[in-house]
């Protein structure tokens, strides 16, 4: 398993950023959103009263109003673009099928749409919730709802390990055992931005509620997370300061050079500032202009 390219993580980076520049104090400091009934303690049945109380749950830990208007409606599997086949989730070309646009604005509030498919499965269901509130969390902001940012603006709100649980499910096809990915962004993406989310919150690394796919991409994360403690830090405190991608992105190091890269840092951010230049004196001035003069007049004879 690989990072994502530096063409990925620096749109991480700065999307991330600009998310938090722009609304950080709206979202103030969640917490990372476990599958346990801690954080989902309603009754749930496979019906779509259960799925909307579900979806309501996920929306209290949001800075979107709970009593926002919402209309619930599942969309068959050729709408949100399935291929068919057995019928499992992660049946269809490519072992999983096209992102489906979660919300749609309406008169009076929004429509969430979720495949009907992801409701037999818990982690596709909960990641289309999620990807719906990150939806909601920009709609709500006046901010068009690309595909990729509904999915950060839900990890910036506590959502990242139900996404990344989300990105890569494994199960039984009619061809065998396949992936199915109920994201855009793919599991080492999303695995960053939930690095990223947890180091800015000073939150641990919750492995016990990811699969092992993702765990293994989240400590891939991590690791890169913890090499470059000074975007961490810009992301934290001076996130405008990232927003137009202008920042260096350092590489993966181990234990002993992420501390070594650490003591560089705090020398050159502890280190005197260069004196500024002592004022001219009238004498200095007054023989520049001699000069400044003299060249003038030699320039203008030729």
């Amino acid at each position: 398993m690989d990072l994502p390219s530096d063409d990925s993580l620096r749109w991480l980076v700065s999307t991330y950023a600009r998310l938090r520049a722009r609304y950080g104090e709206a979202i103030g400091a969640p917490v990372a959103v476990q599958p346990t009934g801690e954080f989902f303690p309603d009754e749930f049945k496979l019906d779509a009263p259960s799925i909307e109380r579900l979806l309501r749950r996920m929306i209290r830990y949001s800075p979107v109003a709970d009593d926002l208007g919402l209309e619930l409606v599942f969309v068959a599997p050729e709408e949100g673009g399935a291929g068919g086949g057995c019928g499992s989730s992660a049946c269809g070309a490519g072992g999983g099928r096209s992102v489906l646009r979660s919300v749609q604005e309406l008169d009076d509030g929004y429509r969430v749409l979720v495949p009907a498919a992801d409701v037999r499965n818990p982690e596709l269901l909960t990641t289309s919730l999620a990807r719906a509130v990150g939806a909601l969390v920009l709609a709500e902001a006046g901010e068009e709802v690309d595909a990729g940012e509904d999915e950060l603006a839900a990890v910036a709100c506590g959502f990242g390990v139900l996404l990344a649980n989300g990105a890569a499910v494994w199960a039984k096809s009619c061809g065998g055992l396949r992936m199915a990915q109920a994201t855009s962004l793919s599991v080492e993406e999303l695995t960053v931005a939930l690095a990223l989310f947890l180091a800015v919150h000073g939150q641990r690394m919750p492995r016990a509620h990811l699969g092992a796919t993702q765990r293994e991409a989240l400590d891939l994360a991590t690791a890169w997370v913890e090499s470059n403690p000074l975007l961490v830090e810009t992301l934290r405190d001076r996130p405008a300061a990232l927003e137009k991608g202008l920042f260096d992105l350092e590489p993966v190091r181990g234990l002993l050079g992420r501390w070594m890269h650490r003591r560089k840092l705090e020398k050159e951010l502890s280190a005197p500032a260069a004196p500024a230049p002592a004022p001219l004196s009238d004498d200095k001035r007054r023989r520049l202009a001699e000069a400044r003069a003299l060249v003038d007049e030699v320039l203008g004879t030729e």
